[in-house]
């Protein structure tokens, strides 16, 4: 059986989860109850999405790990030869996957989706500031942020598409790698609901923040330091220094991402151990 298109794919997943959204919500939505459905979504999005990844990765493990020696360091590399050539015909750049752009498709449709949601629940809990006063209002999850996020990662995606229609994509195994951040995603919907919806099981929150946190580090800070260990792989060199050969553009990139993600990590640990500081320090505590 033949995988659909990426332009099929990409219709279908945007309309899919427009669709399911819209049909979940009551007549007079609130915002917890949006946000409640949101989440589900994007718990079973990220689930799916992550399995499929490494499904991907493992089909292409000849292309991440290829059995061929390491191509010679820049500094190795015969006189007058463009080191942009020889990197564009590594297997981790130049393998082609229709399941790879399937689930890249499938990861845009979804981002789509979820733009116009989180740009829908700012508008709405903006008009129900007044309604709403005086109750608790949910905690750990800023849509306005996520949606400007999700609209800059919609965008890339979007221009990604349109190389794999014209059948000029490269690099389309990095990208899926990247997708693995998606792993940490469910943790969090977890520990979100339990913060916000029972708040009285502290036990159970303190586990959900403590996995959340630990699967956060190996899924979005240590993904980032293997991918970059792939590539120094592929072209006889470590990762550091792979780090650093790489086009600028690309630096400014892969730095901002490994960056942020540290930065939320340190703070997120930050913060679990001087709540757990405070909590342990209460009397009968």
């Amino acid at each position: 059986m033949s995988i659909p298109t990426p332009s099929q794919i990409l219709l279908t997943s945007t309309a899919a989860y427009a669709s399911t959204f819209y049909l979940s919500l009551s007549t007079s939505p609130t915002p917890a109850r949006l946000a409640k459905t949101r989440e589900a979504l994007s718990f079973l999005h990220c689930s799916v999405a992550a399995v499929l990844s490494l499904a991907c990765l493992r089909q292409h493990s000849d292309a991440l790990f290829p059995a061929l020696p390491p191509a010679a360091p820049p500094s190795q590399s015969p006189s007058g030869a463009d080191p942009r050539a020889s990197e564009a015909a590594l297997p981790l750049i130049a393998t082609r996957s229709a399941f790879a752009n399937a689930i890249t498709a499938f990861e845009t449709g979804y981002l789509l989706s979820d733009s116009l949601i989180l740009l829908y629940a700012v508008r709405l809990a903006r008009s129900s500031d007044v309604a709403v006063k005086g109750k608790q209002r949910l905690v750990g999850l800023n849509m306005r942020h996520l949606a400007y996020h999700h609209v800059g990662l919609s965008a890339a995606l979007l221009y990604l598409q349109w190389y794999i229609h014209f059948g000029r994509e490269k690099g389309v195994l990095v990208i899926v790698m990247m997708m693995l951040m998606n792993a940490s995603s469910p943790f969090g919907t977890l520990r979100w609901w339990l913060v916000n919806f029972r708040s009285d099981r502290k036990t159970a929150i303190a586990f959900a923040t403590g996995a959340y946190l630990t699967v956060y580090a190996a899924a979005r800070v240590g993904l980032v330091y293997a991918i970059l260990g792939v590539w120094g792989r592929q072209t006889g060199v470590g990762a550091l220094q792979a780090f650093r050969g790489l086009r600028w553009q690309c630096i400014l990139g892969t730095g901002t991402i490994g960056s942020v993600n540290i930065a939320w990590l340190v703070m997120g640990v930050s913060n679990f151990l001087r709540r757990s500081l405070r909590l342990n320090g209460k009397p009968g505590g």
